[in-house]
């Protein structure tokens, strides 16, 4: 239970760092959680996982707003993907740059002390 709200708050962080501050919020999120959080394991598996939850809640709430359906056609055909393949990118994105972010910012914690 204690692993669900910290899944739930962390990814509700980095949806309003990312809505405040923009992507490059995630690495620093991811950062500062990992390097709270040394001593657990799979903190930075909960960080990417976290990621990609807060964003595809932000992909939601922009998809009930306008026509993101449209963008993701058009995207995709730039990209040579289909719109799913825009969506898997984009939600992605987010997991991957929060695990190499939390990997760097563990292993610093771990050489300081």
């Amino acid at each position: 239970m204690m692993q669900l709200a910290r899944l739930v708050l962390l990814a509700t962080a980095f949806a309003v760092a990312t809505f405040a501050l923009g992507w490059w919020a995630v690495p620093l999120v991811a950062a500062g959680y990992a390097a709270i959080t040394t001593a657990q394991r799979g903190s930075a598996l909960l960080s990417g996982f976290a990621a990609m939850l807060g964003w595809g809640a932000l992909l939601a709430i922009t998809a009930s707003r306008g026509p993101v359906g449209t963008l993701a056609t058009e995207l995709g055909g730039v990209l040579q993907l289909r719109p799913i393949g825009v969506y898997a990118v984009t939600i992605a994105f987010p997991g991957l740059l929060a695990i190499s972010a939390a990997v760097v910012a563990r292993a610093l914690a771990s050489a300081r002390s």
